[in-house]
């Protein structure tokens, strides 16, 4: 005896298996947006110790050119051979300093990206976590709690992640517009 289950259930039971599917999305892509913060760090990582490796060999350069110089000054006679050294030795010290600046660009910019995939990755969890609230209590499917979700944020002029951190914290969607 086996009685069919009401209809109500099998929209929960789906609505359910679809908030499970969302959930597992975004955990593929909170996992993508933690692999790229790590790979940004470590490429940041990577670039301050190039920049710190022709730091010292520019270090070295400079300290070879003053010795150059003092062996210029002491040998008068040779002095036109060592002026010529010297100017090479300088030329590549400032090959180095420029190519410090731009490691230390690079890190700057490495750093600066990871921070914000941190925040995107941050706001991704919220924001799905307000469509799946959304969802649950407005019985819609994720393109229609997204939309409440934006028509709120465009309504409020407030940016979307704030409208979602504020749904999740207080779990409450009376104040979010229908549609």
């Amino acid at each position: 005896m086996n009685d069919p289950q009401p209809d109500g259930d099998s929209d929960s039971q789906r609505q359910l298996d679809e908030l499970s599917a969302r959930v597992a999305a975004n955990r593929a892509e909170i996992d993508q947006l933690q692999a790229g913060v790590e790979s940004a760090r470590r490429r940041a990582d990577e670039s301050e110790a190039r920049a710190d490796r022709s730091e010292a060999r520019a270090n070295e350069s400079d300290a070879r050119a003053d010795a150059s110089d003092e062996r210029a000054r002491a040998h008068e006679a040779r002095s036109d051979d060592d002026r010529v050294r010297l100017d090479g030795l300088e030329s590549r010290a400032d090959v180095d300093r420029q190519m410090i600046a731009a490691l230390q660009a690079d890190g700057t910019r490495g750093r600066q990206h990871a921070a914000h995939l941190e925040v995107a990755l941050r706001s991704s969890r919220r924001i799905g976590a307000a469509i799946g609230i959304v969802m649950a209590v407005r019985r819609v499917d994720e393109d229609g709690a997204f939309q409440v979700l934006k028509e709120a944020s465009s309504h409020a002029n407030r940016k979307l992640r704030e409208i979602a951190d504020e749904v999740v914290r207080t779990g409450d969607v009376s104040e979010l517009p229908e549609l």
